[in-house]
């Protein structure tokens, strides 16, 4: 179809399947072969269908055997259901076995991390009491005094204090 016959496209099919023509349609087909020849193919399809509908139609209802069929479907999903609770306990029973070992893996760990060999720890102490060679560099005259904190009224040097009496 032409873009300019797309307006038509709807009551093609309208007329396809009513076999009534509107009259704009009708002077259109008219003059568009197109339209025509494809309203022609609608029609010829809508002929086949129909006569396809009887086939169809004909294995409508369900076969002899349906409710058999039914039944065994139902007897053998009843008979699964009562499998089930076996399988959710054999479930539930290899989840705990895994939780219960991977704890006993993290304990096991945490009592090997805290038992540190004896002369790893005495390297250890080692490393805290290091001093770097130039740190006798950094000390000072006055690094003693400063260590310590002077009461209310102290001062940091030794300094007689003149009192009153003695002016």
């Amino acid at each position: 179809m032409k873009n300019a016959c797309e307006i038509w496209k709807d009551q093609l099919l309208e007329a396809a399947l009513t076999g009534s023509l509107t009259a704009g349609l009708e002077e259109h087909l008219r003059t568009c072969t197109i339209c025509s020849e494809e309203l022609g193919n609608i029609r010829a399809r809508k002929a086949r269908l129909d006569t396809l509908l009887p086939f169809v139609a004909q294995r409508s209802e369900p076969s002899a055997n349906f409710r058999a069929q039914v039944l065994a479907a139902a007897r053998a999903a009843r008979e699964g259901k009562r499998a089930r609770p076996w399988r959710v306990w054999r479930l539930a029973g290899a989840t705990a076995v895994v939780v219960v070992v991977l704890m006993m893996g993290l304990t096991l760990q945490r009592r090997t991390a805290r038992m540190i060999p004896e002369n790893e720890l005495a390297a250890a102490q080692k490393l805290t009491e290091w001093r770097a060679p130039s740190d006798g560099l950094l000390v000072t005259p006055g690094q003693e005094i400063l260590r310590t904190m002077p009461r209310l009224g102290e001062s940091y040097l030794d300094v007689p204090v003149k009192t009153d009496e003695e002016e």
